[in-house]
């Protein structure tokens, strides 16, 4: 119970809270920033090939472009967090209730299902709730959403590999055979296959921002001790998404994306 207050006290401590919130909202512009002023150069490239009246046409066609890309790191970034609130509350539960051992241990594999489909309903709502999302269609979200399975993959690595936690090992598997699983599948077309592959190429540099961002941020609060290790790895890296998506969600309130485009 001293522990449970100690770990309050510290994580709702408002100025380290707020200072870390400063290095996540900072990390978040520039992360926005590259994405567009590379759609933009890219753009620029793609005019200089075109006439004058499929240029026109092309920046009307383009003008949402920017918030497209901002919306689709969004998503990124949601459903990532969303796998992770299930999986932090998967390890607490494996970690610090062992009275429903016996009952853990038969039916542990079936509550990971669960919590992997709560997840997707948990995206869902953060794409209502925090910020609504009207400029991504429906097969860009699905492909940001298995991409966002290889960025899990990721974190259980680091996990795995930087602390030496062998107890994400079982999770490292799930989360490839779930990741090989939307790939091939009883019925699978050679045309399904590439549209997928295609997809996921199209939103990778989406992948690499977000572990360039959630890496800046994790180092940044390992090392001023704002996040801890001892309640779980997994855990403050959660906590370092959740304020990923406060971000997020104070970009999109305050209109500064709009300003900035």
């Amino acid at each position: 119970m001293i522990m449970d207050t100690y770990y309050i006290e510290h994580y709702f401590d408002l100025k380290n809270a707020g200072s870390f919130l400063l290095v996540s909202f900072s990390g978040l512009f520039a992360v926005l920033a590259v994405m567009l002023l590379f759609a933009k150069e890219k753009q620029k490239k793609k005019r200089r090939n075109m006439s004058q009246e499929y240029i026109v046409s092309d920046m009307k066609e383009n003008g949402t472009q920017p918030v497209r890309i901002a919306e689709s790191f969004y998503e990124l970034v949601f459903s990532s967090t969303s796998v992770l609130f299930f999986l932090a509350l998967y390890y607490l539960i494996d970690e610090y209730v062992p009275y429903i051992s016996g009952f853990w241990t038969e039916y542990r594999d079936l509550i990971l299902l669960v919590f992997i489909v709560l997840s997707v309903f948990m995206t869902n709502w953060f794409d209502i709730i925090l910020v609504r999302l009207t400029h991504i269609k429906e097969d860009q979200k699905v492909s940001l959403r298995l991409l966002s399975t290889f960025y899990i993959i990721f974190i259980l690595l680091y996990i795995r590999f930087i602390y030496q936690d062998t107890n994400y090992n079982s999770l490292i598997i799930y989360f490839i055979s779930l990741a090989i699983g939307r790939f091939i599948y009883f019925d699978f077309t050679l045309k399904e296959f590439r549209n997928t592959m295609k997809g996921l190429a199209a939103n990778v540099p989406l992948l690499l921002l977000l572990l360039a961002y959630s890496a800046l941020i994790c180092w940044y609060g390992f090392k001023n001790g704002f996040l801890l290790t001892s309640n779980g790895v997994i855990v403050s890296i959660l906590i370092a998404h959740l304020f990923m998506d406060l971000s997020i969600v104070v970009l999109h309130k305050t209109k500064l994306l709009h300003l900035f485009l």
